[in-house]
């Protein structure tokens, strides 16, 4: 939202710029001729392991005296001689709380010391771009500049001449940009150094605290063949992470050290950072001070021993226990000292959801502790407390009085001003997943309220200079907060679960928004209104909500002339609303229109930008709706091109698949049918549909639109199957329709084509039962042929009198076989309804 601060401004002229700065936003502006090479690379300036860790997680270190053995083992890998061929990789793993941060910061701080340190990155999640890969490239590079003067000029030589390196969304690849910024410079830079031994090494700690999956695959495989193809270079990377599977993917190869910290005997160290904490309790607590005069030293060396051993080899346990053990968990236990609680603490399950559970239970009953606990778990980025509660329209006094019972497990500072963190990111982990966490699950709906409140923000500083723009330095960290992250983060996690009334609301405070805006944000602010109109009318089907959409993207794509940077976003939106309107009212004139914008926007996105999957995808959709209303051959052929683009760049696991999957099966199943005649079509049509069906499980929304449609394909290949194979496939098209069938019954008032799955499986029995019905199957098609009749098919109806015929059929049937007299009454009804 702040980009769009001076939308419109000459790029060769004026250049925008926001920093954090303790906290909050600097604007900066200045010519771009001018520019430092900080100002070009606009780094991160908190993701080093000099930053403010109180401020800025994770708070991690190494206690003297812990944690030795192996931070010295990585040292001495790091500084072997850079004339000897190495593993450059070293991936050091562990679970949560293992220490693997702190090993990070102290072998950065032993580096750095020695002259060798290139650059260190401490990933951490919902931290803004800390928690993406998006500006990675930059921070390294500055600190490459500092640390190797020699490459600074090499650098900005490469960002002059291509300036979209620096970008924060480049359509540059990320392996461009690593090897324009970072590792060309090094590898140039090298041979203009006097003299050195040792090679220098790059700290990368928490790779998965990074939500970027894709972008720390492809930063691993574009590191990998940078050391492939300079093997002797003098260049180390040593990484930190959880095990997980993108990671150990790439990281589980011969040229990768390992190193689990599983394996490290981490008790002794565990009893040196215990020792401490009961050493300075003693110190500062008189209660301690009395209890230890009258009954001698505390703690007994047998309860540290069982401590130890319960705590295991996690460090953030052991942190979270002494918290406990010294501040308690909640108002039952207020009148507990420290003695009473230690032989409880070992008595706590150490896997950490429990004591969350606890310690949450604590603050649960008080006012605000919903709204107060899920913000915190669903921010972008810390806030402080004044923050939290100028986002939530309440007093300050009330987010301290929720997060005053929780300070074992959530950080909380000591001034109004300071953000408010985890002690450990598991926590927002627990919270944000409902099976763990249970009555205190932060649900994804609730970014409809923080997208809600943080527009509320907003508009209360825009009412009082109208038209205007925002002077950020003057903001407080909630609206620069609700600029930041309202539409990147709350609307785009959230918008599948905003419900009907949210959504008015929202749409009542982007209208507001569009007339307060300054000229250069109108185009922004009208793409958010048509967004959030179209997500209404989703809800509503009021067709005037569609219409009214449609009419703010076509004024938003007016202020967006070519080559303006987002039109191609207007573009896709009109075209996805007026697909919509073609949905409601099937008007060949507006799926026209939307095919022809979908083109457009498609072309000003050319291959591999990552906005073009999602373009080929509506427009591949479009086409072929076309198809479907002209029957043009060429339109489906056309549609199956931009549908197969579209899956090719919905690799598994991303989340769209299912639909690119389910779409382009459906358009080859028209392609066999309308126009090719090719069984590879039909063959590759069931696949995708088998595919789809796997990523939809119930309850899905969707899934009964791909049980539907996999059985129409199997049912079709029935025709060109060997005997015993149309027989287990026509057994697999009954199970799959009955399983639909079963859904649509779950969910009215509008299952999906419920007549035409009574019809289907009517024909399918049937057809199993040629020669002799079994009485199940037969009755089971009876009770079908009757719900068609009373309930779909009324009078007048094309297939009325068709299965009025064939539910008189079976009846007969049925009598031969059970010499029912009700079936001959209801057979003489039948024919005389046919009669008349």
């Amino acid at each position: 939202m702040a980009a769009r601060f001076l939308e419109g401004s000459s790029i060769g002229q004026v250049d925008l710029k926001v920093y954090h700065v303790e906290g909050g936003l600097y604007q900066h502006i200045s010519p771009v001729d001018a520019k430092s090479l900080f100002d070009l690379l606009q780094p991160i300036t908190d993701a080093s392991h000099t930053r403010d860790r109180k401020r800025s997680p994770p708070d991690s270190a190494c206690l003297p005296g812990t944690r030795e053995l192996v931070v010295k083992s990585i040292t001495a890998w790091a500084s072997k001689s850079a004339l000897r061929k190495v593993q450059h990789f070293l991936w050091v793993y562990g679970l949560a709380g293992s220490g693997k941060s702190s090993i990070a910061q102290e072998v950065s701080k032993r580096v750095h010391g020695g002259g060798r340190l290139l650059a260190s990155f401490f990933f951490c999640r919902n931290a803004g771009h800390r928690s993406t890969t998006a500006r990675f490239p930059n921070t390294l590079a500055s600190q490459l500049a500092k640390a190797i003067p020699q490459a600074a000029q090499l650098i900005e030589a490469a960002v002059r001449a291509e300036p979209d390196l620096v970008n924060a969304r480049s359509s540059l690849s990320l392996d461009t940009r690593l090897h324009s910024l970072v590792y060309s410079p090094f590898k140039e830079a090298i041979p203009l150094i006097k003299s050195f031994s040792h090679p220098y090494l790059i700290v990368i700690d928490g790779l998965d605290e990074c939500e970027d999956k894709d972008g720390v695959r492809e930063f691993l495989t574009s590191t990998f063949r940078f050391f492939d193809e300079n093997p002797y270079v003098p260049l180390r990377i040593f990484i930190t992470s959880r095990v997980e599977q993108h990671i150990r993917l790439h990281l589980s190869d011969d040229r990768v050290l390992l190193r689990d910290l599983g394996d490290e005997s981490a008790r002794d160290d565990i009893k040196t950072f215990l020792g401490m904490v009961f050493g300075d309790a003693i110190k500062a607590r008189p209660v301690i001070q009395a209890y230890i005069r009258q009954n001698g030293p505390w703690p007994k060396p047998e309860h540290f021993h069982e401590l130890t051993n319960h705590v295991g080899g996690s460090f953030i346990l052991a942190s979270t226990l002494a918290n406990f053990i010294f501040h308690g968990i909640d108002f039952t236990d207020s009148h507990l000292t420290p003695m009473d609680r230690l032989p409880l603490a070992v008595k706590l399950d150490p896997g950490l959801d429990g004591l969350y559970a606890q310690t949450l239970a604590r603050a649960d009953d008080r006012a605000r502790f919903r709204d107060v606990i899920s913000t915190v778990a669903l921010l972008a980025e810390p806030l402080p407390i004044s923050g939290i509660a100028e986002l939530l329209g309440i007093q300050t006094y009330e987010v301290t009085h929720v997060l005053e019972e929780l300070q074992a497990i959530i950080r909380v500072p000591g001034t109004d001003n300071e953000p408010v963190t985890f002690c450990h990111t598991s926590l927002r982990d627990f919270l944000t997943t409902e099976g763990r966490s249970s009555r205190f699950f932060a649900p994804p709906s609730f970014h409809a309220q923080l997208l809600i409140h943080g527009l509320s923000c907003e508009l209360r500083v825009r009412r009082r200079t109208p038209n205007v723009g925002l002077d950020t330095k003057r903001l407080t960290t909630a609206v620069q907060y609700s600029l930041q992250y309202c539409e990147t983060v709350h609307w785009d996690h959230g918008w599948p679960f905003f419900s009907f009334s949210d959504l008015e609301r929202l749409v009542q405070l982007r209208r507001e928004m569009v007339q307060l805006l300054p000229d250069d944000g109108k185009a922004s602010g009208l793409h958010n209104l048509g967004i959030a109109l179209h997500s209404l009318f989703n809800h509503s089907q009021s067709i005037r909500h569609v219409e009214e959409a449609i009419s703010a993207h076509r004024e938003a794509l007016h202020r967006r002339p070519h080559p303006h940077p987002e039109r191609y976003s207007s573009l896709n939106n009109l075209g996805c609303a007026l697909y919509s309107l073609f949905e409601h009212d099937q008007s060949v004139s507006h799926i026209e229109e939307a095919t022809s914008v979908h083109r457009e926007a498609l072309h000003l996105r050319p291959h591999p930008h990552p906005d073009r999957r999602e373009l080929a995808y509506s427009l591949g959709c479009a086409l072929y709706e076309l198809f479907n209303l002209s029957g043009s051959l060429s339109r489906l052929e056309e549609a199956v091109l931009m549908l197969r683009e579209a899956l090719s760049l919905h690799p598994h696991p991303h989340p769209e698949r299912h639909s690119s999957l389910y779409d382009l099966a459906c358009a080859l199943k028209s392609l066999f049918t309308r126009g090719s005649h090719s069984l590879s079509d039909l063959k590759d049509a069931i696949s995708l549909h088998r595919e789809a069906l796997s990523l939809r499980p119930h309850p899905h929304p969707d899934r009964p639109k791909s049980l539907f449609h996999l059985a129409i394909a199997l049912y079709r290949d029935l025709d060109f199957a060997e005997a015993g194979t149309a027989t287990e496939n026509l057994d697999e098209v009954i199970c799959l329709l009955r399983e639909n069938l079963a859904l649509g019954y779950a969910q009215p008032p509008n299952p999906f084509r419920l007549a035409d799955t009574l019809h289907s499986l009517l024909k399918c029995l049937q057809r199993r039962n040629t020669d002799n019905w079994l009485i199940g199957d037969l009755e089971e098609a009876i009770a079908y042929a009757r719900e068609l009749v009373l309930e779909h098919y009324g009078v007048g109806h094309k297939y009325r009198d068709k299965v009025l015929e064939k539910l008189a059929s079976l009846l007969q049937i049925h009598f031969d076989i059970t010499g029912d007299p009700d079936d001959l009454d209801e057979i003489e009804e039948l024919d005389a309804e046919r009669q008349h």
